[in-house]
């Protein structure tokens, strides 16, 4: 082996580590449409999926059609990716503070009247909320929070009036961008115009999509309990007195509703 070709493979030698370093170094961020982050190195991208490796050599493998943003990131000084290593292997999920405007209509039974406590009375129902909580909590996208809102359960010719003011949870039934839910709600309604309110509670069934990363819509059905206390009414007694008293009927308002809500 002459002087040349040893000097060569010297240089050859010399620059293998780092041309592998320099493959290495490049890192990618992918942004996902329900704010998920991922940062690691594409190892094969088409129109359907892209897999990513992490800093341990981990493959993960998305569906391009959940993927909103790559972005190619190179690192600068070399001494740094031990530090940077725990990041390319974590995923980033942002605990953000969540605003939300939900409406609903359906139809209520109302048990019994304050005349004839064995009567059950059909009619309708709508509802509007606005939520304010914490979103993405664990990076699972645990919606818990408070919400007030309003109901008016239409029935025995009148509206009945009530102000609900509940504390929420809404899970993901699987994880994904777009998945179905299961939320609860539990608190109290006030009473509006001559009606005394009591405790209620709400168990929703909905399907989520993202349409951002931030921003998603919620389409569900809900079944709602309420309690009810009617106001002191004048019953007349058809005698020969005439006689008359009050009374203050204890009732139970059950809803079914058909739920569509925004959240940002």
């Amino acid at each position: 082996m002459n002087i040349s070709t040893r000097f060569r493979l010297l240089v050859l030698l010399l620059a293998l580590p780092l041309m592998v370093f320099a493959e290495q170094a490049v890192q990618h961020t992918l942004v996902f449409r329900s704010g998920r982050v991922v940062t690691g190195e594409i190892v094969l991208r088409n129109d359907d999926v892209v897999i990513i490796k992490d800093g341990y050599g981990t493959r993960f493998q998305f569906p391009m059609s959940d993927i909103v943003e790559i972005t190619e990131l190179k690192e600068e000084e070399p001494d740094q990716t031990p530090k940077d290593d725990s990041q390319s292997r974590s995923v980033t999920n942002v605990k953000r503070t969540s605003l939300g405007v939900r409406v609903a209509g359906g139809v209520a039974c109302l048990d019994g009247s304050v005349t004839d406590v064995g009567k059950a009375t059909l009619g309708g129902a709508i509802a509007a909320d606005f939520r304010l909580g914490a979103n993405n909590l664990g990076g699972k996208h645990i919606f818990l929070g408070g919400q007030v809102g309003y109901r008016a359960l239409m029935a025995e010719g009148k509206t009945l009036s009530i102000i609900p003011v509940d504390a929420v949870m809404e899970l993901p039934v699987i994880t994904g961008a777009h998945a179905p839910m299961i939320g609860v709600n539990i608190g109290y309604g006030i009473g509006v115009g001559g009606i005394h309110g009591g405790v209620n509670a709400g168990l929703t069934l909905a399907y989520r999509y993202h349409f951002s990363r931030t921003g998603s819509l919620h389409i569900g059905v809900e079944a709602e309990v309420q309690q009810l206390a009617a106001a002191s009414h004048t019953i007349g007694v058809p005698d020969e007195s005439l006689q008359s008293f009050l009374s203050t009927g204890r009732r139970t308002a059950v809803m079914g509703l058909l739920t569509f809500g925004v959240l940002f």
